[in-house]
């Protein structure tokens, strides 16, 4: 040390060379990741400042990194936080992932705890315990009395609420935040396929039910354990505090109104099943080792999953959807032109609503909303966790425990994957020749995931988007309020950032 100040005070200006000598080349440095996507890892905090930076725009910034880095990065968190993970949106490694090393790559513990909310579902489940939950819930979706009453019960929520809430916005010449009328509706309707039971979710003048609004909450809390260290809000959990106390609290009338059904329906086991989700599972034999309170949990955690699973990919999706039909009219039109070939059901107010079966042909509608969906997934990410030790088709080494991140948004805009259009929202690259859908692998599409965990729910919320979506552009015309920025939220569901406000016109021909 004594040699170094000695130095110093002998050749001070050697030593200042020094110093400029590196702030220049961590200036050039800085400068050149500023011209770059690829963010810089910076001692000690790792990338958090590119995260931070592009907080509000981290969906977008995210497929510009990938798109300059092949495709595949390793995102670097603090020192000691744990908060590493390998970022991707290649499909070669998406399908070594979901399909033909599935075993290898489970959804993990940290991914079951941080979605807690969903308990032992089958959305978090892993191992045995998600291959008994798949195979009950495979029957149950295939069977003819859930299929009949879950597209019912949708036709009847869009003919006596949605359409008629949004006719009475239209008359009045009110503007209207659709997203939030999607959000609503759609947990009107899963509600009501769980439980066969109305929430009544939308009214003019009624508030959000308690219901609705913590399972927003809940939302909320999981998009918070998302971005900070799982250090912090584990501390936060024990201690009670901030988010984490909003989230429990939620969870407390989530459990509330979702035990309460539960109570009522035991108190009428001797009804007739309407093919509900609560009474198909029910009915169904169960482990005779389980516990009541065991049976009770099971079933707790099969219908929120179904309630959260359901809601948020058809509301975000018919947002997105309607939006891209406001920005394309030539799309809509088209639509139009497809629907006006069927005839649909007269509700009062001489309102059209399209049953499931009259949609079979509707091609264009239906290659619309898989368009949109590929531009705008609901999920716009899905998360893995790496067993054990493995290389990734590209060479990518990954060890035990890594995380791994699959963006979806970014594989639905990366050239290499679509082709040069991949920006533009085209409905014809879903159309094959002859008139039919095209199909494109799920490792490549990914809006309703890959291999043994692809959705069951996938034609449910298909039909249930094709028929609302219909029977919208049917009976009205939607428009974007002038000066209205419509942009995605950075979070675990791909919202709107500022939501999405519209101006509503009834069709003559609908309403002639």
């Amino acid at each position: 040390m004594g040699f170094f100040w000695s130095f110093l005070l002998s050749y001070p200006d050697i030593f200042l060379a020094i110093v400029c000598f590196f702030c220049l080349s961590l200036f050039r440095l800085i400068r050149q990741r500023q011209k770059s996507a690829i963010p810089v890892n910076w001692p000690v905090v790792g990338m958090v400042p590119f995260l931070v930076r592009n907080l509000y725009h981290i969906h977008d910034r995210v497929t510009d990194m990938l798109r300059e880095a092949g495709c595949t990065f390793m995102i670097t968190g603090p020192w000691f936080l744990n908060m590493n993970f390998l970022a991707t949106c290649d499909p070669a490694t998406v399908n070594h992932c979901f399909n033909t090393n599935f075993n290898n790559y489970p959804k993990g513990s940290e991914f079951a705890e941080m979605f807690d909310i969903l308990g032992e579902g089958l959305l978090v489940a892993d191992s045995e315990s998600w291959e008994y939950q798949r195979r009950v819930a495979m029957q149950i979706f295939a069977s003819r009395a859930f299929r009949s009453f879950s597209m019912s019960t949708i036709m009847r929520k869009a003919g006596t609420v949605l359409l008629p809430y949004l006719d009475h916005m239209a008359k009045h010449g009110s503007q209207v935040e659709l997203e939030g009328v999607f959000m609503r509706f759609s947990l009107d309707v899963s509600y009501s396929t769980v439980f066969a039971t109305d929430l009544d979710c939308l009214s003019v003048s009624r508030p959000i039910p308690l219901f609705g609004q913590a399972t927003k909450e809940v939302e909320e809390g999981m998009l918070f354990r998302h971005v900070v260290p799982p250090s912090l809000w584990k501390l936060l959990r024990m201690l009670k505090v901030g988010s984490e106390k909003k989230m429990a609290d939620a969870r407390v009338v989530v459990d509330q109104f979702i035990y309460e059904e539960i109570s009522k329906r035991k108190a009428q086991a001797d009804k007739e099943s309407q093919g509900d989700v609560l009474s198909m599972y029910m009915k169904w034999p169960m482990d005779p080792s389980m516990s009541e309170q065991q049976k009770t949990q099971f079933l707790r955690d099969t219908v929120v999953g179904f309630i959260f699973a359901g809601k948020d990919l058809v509301a975000v999706t018919l947002t997105w959807f309607f939006y891209m039909m406001c920005k394309h009219p030539h799309v809509e039109a088209k639509i139009l032109e497809e629907i006006k070939a069927l005839r649909g059901t007269t509700w009062p107010g001489n309102l059209s609503v399209f049953e499931c079966d009259m949609l079979r042909s509707a091609i264009y509608l239906q290659a619309a909303l898989l368009e949109t969906l590929r531009l705008f997934p609901a999920t716009p990410f899905e998360e893995k966790e790496a067993l054990n030790n493995d290389v990734l088709p590209n060479g990518t080494r990954v060890s035990k425990g890594t995380r791994i991140v699959f963006s979806l948004y970014a594989m639905g805009r990366i050239e290499g994957i679509w082709g040069k259009d991949c920006a533009e929202f085209r409905p014809e690259r879903w159309v094959s020749k002859s008139g039919r859908l095209r199909h494109e692998p799920s490792y490549k599409f990914l809006a309703f995931n890959s291999g043994p965990r692809s959705c069951l729910g996938k034609d449910l919320a298909l039909n249930n988007m094709k028929m609302a979506a219909a029977s919208i552009i049917h009976n009205f015309k939607v428009e974007l309020v002038e000066g209205h920025a419509v942009m995605p939220e950075s979070s675990v569901i791909l919202h709107t950032r500022n939501g999405m406000m519209v101006r509503l016109k009834r069709r003559e021909a609908a309403a002639a």
